[in-house]
C-alpha cells in the first residue's frame, strides 16, 4: 500500500471520530469537515436519464494558508517569552504552536489527506448516482483557480471516477475568484454597511472581554496590559483558527509523530467561548460572503460571472454535447455567494438583525470544506425538454421563486429564465465581458 493511500485510510478512520465528544467541532463554520449526505435520491420522472453535470466545488480540507511563524499570535508569544512574560499556559501554547509548525512544514496552502478522502468520496458518489452517464467514455472540462489547492482538489476528485475520460483543464479566476477582482467589493469588505451590525454582534458576544481573558491565561498581567484591543482580538482569532484547522490534519499529525493532544488549542477555550467565537466567525462570512443584509447586495452579485458560466456551459452541452461534465474547483468565497445568487432556499435568506443570523444561515451547511453545488441535467428520449436537479452538498434543494410539480426536478428552461430575469434587472447580458463587469460593479 502506498504512503498516500495509507494516509487517506488513516484520515478516514480517525478524523471524524477523534473529536466526536468535543464541543469545538460544532462551531467550525467553513472549516467544518464535509459530511456525506444521508438522504436517498428521489426517483426520476419516467424515461429521464442524466446527460450532463455542471459542478462547482470548494477545495478539500486543507492546511493553513499562512506560515505559522508569520502569524501575529506566534510573534506575540516570542516577544512575551523573551520578556519572561509567558505563564505556564503560555509556555504550553508555545509548544503547541511549534508542534503545528512541524505538521505544516512544506504543506502550507495544500489540501490534507482528509481533503483528498472527502473529494474522492464525492466523486465516487457522483458516479454511483449517475451511472447511466458514467457508463460511457466521458469528456470532462475542469476549471481551477491559480491556487494550488484547487488543482490538488481536482486531482483528488478524479480518483473517485472509474469511467474512461478525456480531460481538459484551464485556470479561470474571473469566474472562480471574482471576489478578488472587484474593487467595489474589496472596499465593501473593509467599509461596508454591515460593519456596525457586526460590531454590535461582537459586543454582545463579549469578544473583547473574551480576548482579554485568553491573554490573561497566556501572558503576565503587565504584558497583557501593553496590548491593544486590536492585537488581542487578532491573536484570539488566530488561535481559534489553529484550533479549527487541527480537525483537517489528523493523518498529518500522526505522520509527524505527534498526537492530537500535542495540538490541543481547543483546551484554551470553554464550550461557551467556542460557541461565541463560532457565531462571530459565521456572522463575518454571512455578511461578506453570504446573503448578508441584502441578497441582492454586491457580496452576492459578484458571483454573476459564475452564474453566466453555468448557463452558457449548460446551453453549450444542449447545443453541441461538447462536454459531459463541467467541473470547477475553487473556494468558500466562491460557493457561498453563488448559493445565495442561485436562490437556494437554505442559503439565500438575508437579515439586518444580527440576532437572527444563526437561524437563517449556517456556514457549516452552506460552505464546509469540499462544499459543492451541482446541476444535474436530465433528458428523455425523443423530447426536447430537459429537467435539472440542483444539489447543495449532494442534497436536493428548493429554488426560491420557482415552482415545480416534480421536486427536486425543475424544468431547465424555467430555471434559466428565472436567472435571466434576475440578470436583466441588474442590466447584465450573457455575452457581457465579465472582467469589465467586475471592475465596474457598484456596491449600490
Amino acid at each position: 500500500m502506498t504512503k498516500i493511500v495509507k494516509l487517506l485510510c488513516l484520515s478516514c478512520m480517525i478524523s471524524h471520530a477523534a473529536f466526536s465528544q468535543d464541543c469545538a467541532s460544532v462551531y467550525l463554520g467553513t472549516k467544518t469537515l464535509y459530511a456525506a449526505p444521508e438522504q436517498k435520491s428521489t426517483a426520476l420522472p419516467g424515461g429521464y436519464t442524466p446527460v450532463f453535470i455542471n459542478h462547482i466545488g470548494r477545495h478539500g480540507a486543507r492546511h493553513l494558508t499562512k506560515e505559522v511563524k508569520k502569524t501575529s499570535a506566534w510573534l506575540l508569544l516570542l516577544k512575551a517569552d523573551s520578556a519572561g512574560a509567558l505563564t505556564k499556559t503560555g509556555q504550553g501554547l508555545k509548544q503547541m504552536v511549534l508542534a503545528l509548525d512541524k505538521v505544516e512544514t512544506d504543506h502550507i496552502e495544500s489540501i490534507s489527506a482528509e481533503g483528498k478522502a472527502e473529494l474522492k468520496a464525492i466523486g465516487e458518489r457522483m458516479q454511483l448516482a449517475n451511472s447511466n452517464l458514467f457508463g460511457q467514455s466521458l469528456k470532462i472540462n475542469i476549471g481551477i483557480t491559480n491556487k494550488k489547492r484547487t488543482k490538488q482538489s481536482a486531482s483528488a476528485f478524479l480518483t473517485g471516477f472509474k469511467a474512461k475520460s478525456t480531460i481538459s483543464k484551464y485556470i479561470d479566476d474571473t469566474d472562480l475568484r471574482f471576489y478578488d477582482l472587484a474593487p467595489a467589493y474589496l472596499e465593501f469588505e473593509q467599509q461596508g454597511p454591515w460593519i456596525p451590525l457586526f460590531d454590535a454582534l461582537q459586543k454582545e458576544e463579549r469578544f473583547e472581554q473574551l480576548s482579554k481573558e485568553l491573554a490573561g491565561k497566556i501572558f503576565t498581567a503587565d504584558f497583557t496590559a501593553q496590548l491593544s484591543a486590536k492585537q488581542l482580538k487578532k491573536m484570539t482569532t488566530e488561535i481559534y483558527g489553529f484550533a479549527s484547522i487541527v480537525y483537517s490534519l489528523q493523518a498529518e499529525i500522526e505522520e509527524a509523530g505527534l498526537k492530537t493532544s500535542d495540538l490541543n488549542f481547543r483546551s484554551l477555550f470553554s464550550c461557551d467561548e467556542l460557541e461565541r467565537l463560532g457565531k462571530i466567525d459565521d456572522a463575518s462570512d454571512f455578511f461578506k460572503k453570504g446573503p448578508g443584509m441584502d441578497v441582492n447586495g454586491i457580496q452576492v452579485r459578484i458571483a454573476v460571472p459564475l452564474l453566466i458560466n453555468f448557463i452558457t456551459t449548460t446551453d453549450e452541452f444542449i447545443t453541441t454535447g461538447k462536454y459531459d461534465l463541467q467541473l470547477r474547483f475553487a473556494h468558500a468565497e466562491t460557493v457561498s455567494p453563488f448559493a445565495a445568487l442561485l436562490g437556494i432556499s437554505s442559503a439565500d435568506q438575508a437579515t439586518q438583525d444580527y440576532k437572527m443570523i444563526s437561524s437563517k444561515w449556517k456556514a457549516a451547511s452552506v460552505a464546509p470544506l469540499s462544499a459543492n453545488i451541482q446541476w444535474i441535467l436530465y433528458k428523455k428520449a425523443n423530447s426536447t425538454d430537459y429537467l435539472v436537479k440542483v444539489l447543495l452538498n449532494e442534497k436536493d434543494v428548493h429554488i426560491s421563486g420557482l415552482e415545480t410539480k416534480t421536486f427536486p426536478y425543475y424544468n431547465y428552461r424555467e430555471l434559466k429564465n428565472l436567472y435571466l430575469t434576475k440578470l436583466k434587472i441588474w442590466g447584465v447580458k450573457l455575452n457581457d465581458d465579465m472582467s469589465l463587469y467586475l471592475k465596474e460593479i457598484s456596491s449600490k
